[in-house]
This record gives structure tokens, sequence and C-alpha cells, in this order.
């Protein structure tokens, strides 16, 4: 009987010597800020009154707290109402309110606005220190007609749909070289112009080709032809420059 009991005690010694060590966190006396997530976009419609808001949460409510923040990629388009989160005692959530101007003289660009805390100090553990809001104005597109694209990246034609959007002169070759990946540009008083954006060829060794608007001003309207000069290039480099014809129907 006492070799049982002794086997049983040794037993359970092991067991709870190979119990792994449990840490419990506790809220310190930090803030414990946090955005809820990493990234957010926003479709900017006109009954929004040319203003959107970024939230910002935290998880020691007990005293007031300021957090400040640093904004990037405004474009000189968004103005934030403050620099900092502002907390009152009991608060666990703040917002930051961005305006903007008259929606009319926005295209469909999309513009990335970024929301980083200041002091690392202020972040919760395993929070998201910064945030990434892409805002951009919401359009209708609606399709008219079918033209012709004309490639040199890729060396051939084919028919395509083009859609421009009700509210501005922006528009979008849907599926245009990939499923799923549109082309879109604005065409205003004969001028051309785009943004980055992928194009959805994924080259085997350096990932997603975008087009690039470094050759911008090369671009040529001439009645329904329109001449893109782009720059096809990967976060490595550039593969160089070439003509990409659309012929408007």
């Amino acid at each position: 009987m006492k070799k049982i009991l002794l086997l049983a005690i040794g037993i359970l010694f092991l067991a709870s010597a190979c119990e792994p060590e449990r840490t419990i966190y506790k809220l310190g006396d930090g803030v414990e800020a946090s955005f809820p997530s990493t990234i957010v976009k926003y479709m900017m419609v006109a009954s929004d009154n040319n203003k959107f808001q970024v939230e910002m949460w935290r998880g020691n409510t007990k005293n007031a707290a300021s957090i400040p923040v640093t904004i990037t990629g405004t474009a000189g388009k968004f103005t934030p109402s403050k620099q900092a989160f502002d907390f009152a005692a009991g608060e666990n959530k703040s917002i930051i309110t961005f305006t903007y101007d008259d929606i009319t003289k926005f295209g469909g660009e999309a513009y990335n606005i970024k929301l980083t805390i200041t002091n690392d100090a202020d972040v919760s553990k395993g929070g998201n220190k910064a945030i990434t809001v892409t805002a951009q104005r919401k359009l209708t597109f609606q399709t008219i007609g079918t033209g012709t694209f004309t490639s040199e990246f890729f060396e051939e034609s084919w028919p395509q749909v083009v859609q421009k959007a009700a509210e501005a002169n922006y528009y979008r070759l849907p599926d245009c070289y990939y499923k799923n990946y549109p082309i879109e540009f604005t065409l205003d008083n004969g001028k051309i112009g785009f943004a980055k954006q992928p194009m959805g060829y994924n080259h085997s060794s350096y990932g997603m080709v975008s087009w690039d608007p470094r050759y911008l001003a090369d671009c040529e309207v001439n009645g329904k032809e329109l001449l893109f000069v782009v720059a096809f290039v990967v976060d490595a480099g550039s593969f160089g420059g070439y003509y990409e014809i659309l012929d408007m129907p």
C-alpha cells in the first residue's frame, strides 16, 4: 500500500513539474492603447458631410489620458481634428475626426493615411500600434462600351470593356490583364492620370507587377486613342517603360 501511495505522489510531482509555466498578464500604470485593426477602408460619400472618424481603444481606463500619434499620407487633402487621442477618466474609446474638401473634387483615387502611436510605452501588449486608413470616393461605374487594348508589354491585343464613373471623369478597365485586377485612370481636359496600381501579373521571382506613373507626362490623347506610357515595376525594381494603348469605344 505504501508503494502505491508513494508512486501516486511521484506521478503528481512529475506532472506538476512538467506543467508549462504560465504568465499572468496584469494591467500596469500605462494606458494600454491599441487601434481596433491595422487596416480600414473608408468610402467617401456626400452624406458623410466631408468627414470620417478613426477610433482608438484602451484597456486601462482609470485616469484621463492623451495619446499622441504621428499622422502621414494626408496628401494635403485630409485634415485631422487633433494630433492625439484624448480619453476622459473611465472612457475606453476615443476618436480623431478627419475632414476633407468638397467631395466633387475627388476622383476615384485611393489615399492611404497612416496613424502611428508615437510612444511605444502607450501600446498595449499585443496591441496594434498603427492603422492605415484607405480613403476613397465611392463611385458608380457604368459600362460605356467595348474598345481595344493593345499591350506592348505582353505583345498582344484584346477587346476591352470600358467603364466610367457617373460622378467623375474616372475610368476603369475591368479584368484588363488579369481577372479581378482593373486598371483605373482619369481623363481630364485631354490629360491622362493614373496612380500606381497592381495589374495582376505575379512574377515567379519578383512578385506582383504594378503600373507605375513615372512617365505620366509622356502619355497622350489622340482622338479616341489613349497612349499610356507605363513603367512596369516590382518591389525589386522595374522592367522598363512600355506603350499600352486603349482605343476607346
